[in-house]
């Protein structure tokens, strides 16, 4: 109650701010903005590639966002809206998520289980979009027993994975929870990943529901964050996550598995947990924990110049994993 609390002092004090979360497609879009003057409205790709900009009118203090860009409702992908005050970005952007039927897997049974060889985009039918999920960009910090590991969230890549992701967070859900799989450094090799989010610790618990499979191209790789899952069910994500310690060693996992975020501060961290030692099924003999994990706004995003973090490549299916992907309840 007190995160939620929190969450809703820092979208009534941020400078741009979604009066609701659901906006319609086609209809307005009204947004709380902070009085001023020499305001502007960009429309940002997630690259932070300037998509179009529109003048906020001096003293407004509520904009429709869908009038001042009225080809807002033509995206079907993610993208970003900054505030930019007298040529300054100010405040955190925000997020602005499709409402859209989401493309679904098509499965190649092999000798290791099913594998996602391709996906299937939605009929001409079903292509509709309904209109946008609209929220203030925000980061996560893992406060765990070996230090702080601050994470992007990636929603240009997998928007449903990232907002459960989101919910479970502002629940105050990761609250002392273990790092119950640790498949590290300490036996020699680059390391594989860290495992959380199970709060019995025995890599079978969850929230109590699930969440399909997102075609994330986002490839896994050093600080990445992805999302587990129950056995060869592509479908049964919930809160379990794993965070990558090496491309060499979790690049087999691209595509098969949603990653939906990655390490932009405490890297060191998250080699520090991928280090202890461990005992039978890869359990820490000292187990590390997150103590707690936080929501904070997001740093405002500069139109034209691309976030350090944005890949270079995307992930593609690959055509015969090499090795068994494991990293499941």
């Amino acid at each position: 109650m007190f995160q939620a609390f929190a969450a809703a002092i820092l979208v009534s004090a941020a400078p741009l701010a979604p009066q609701r979360l659901y906006y319609q497609v086609n209809r307005p879009m009204p947004l709380t903005v902070a009085a001023g003057e020499g305001r502007e409205l960009v429309l940002l790709a997630p690259d932070n590639r300037e998509v179009a900009r529109a003048a906020v009118p001096n003293g407004a203090t509520e904009v429709d966002a869908a009038a001042l860009i009225p080809s807002l409702y033509s995206f079907t992908t993610v993208h970003y809206l900054q505030l930019i005050d007298d040529g300054a970005p100010t405040g955190p952007a925000l997020v602005l998520e499709p409402l859209v039927r989401v493309r679904q897997p098509v499965l190649r049974l092999t000798e290791r289980g099913p594998q996602v060889e391709n996906w299937i985009s939605p009929s001409e039918r079903d292509k509709n979009m309904s209109g946008f999920r609209v929220s203030m960009e925000r980061e996560v910090v893992l406060h765990t027993t070996m230090g702080d590991i601050r994470l992007v969230m990636r929603p240009d890549h997998a928007p449903n994975t990232v907002w459960n992701f989101l919910h479970l967070v502002e629940g105050g859900f990761y609250t002392h929870i273990p790092f119950h799989r640790v498949v590290g450094t300490s036996s020699g090799g680059p390391g594989f990943v860290i495992q959380a989010g199970d709060p019995t610790g025995t890599g079978s618990g969850g929230p109590g529901y699930r969440i399909d499979l997102e075609p994330s191209t986002l490839p896994h790789d050093l600080g990445v964050i992805s999302m587990a899952r129950e056995g060869n069910d592509v479908h049964t994500a919930g809160s379990q996550f794993f965070l990558c310690l090496s491309r060499e060693a979790t690049a087999r996992l691209d595509v098969q598995y949603t990653t939906f975020g990655q390490t932009i501060e405490g890297i060191d961290v998250v080699k520090k947990i991928g280090a202890v030692r461990v005992g039978a099924q890869d359990r820490p003999i000292d187990m590390p924990y997150i103590t707690t994990a936080e929501l904070i706004p997001a740093p405002p995003r500069t139109p034209g110049q691309a976030p350090k973090w944005i890949s270079p490549a995307p992930a593609t299916p690959a055509e015969k994993p090499s090795a068994p992907v494991n990293p499941q309840r």
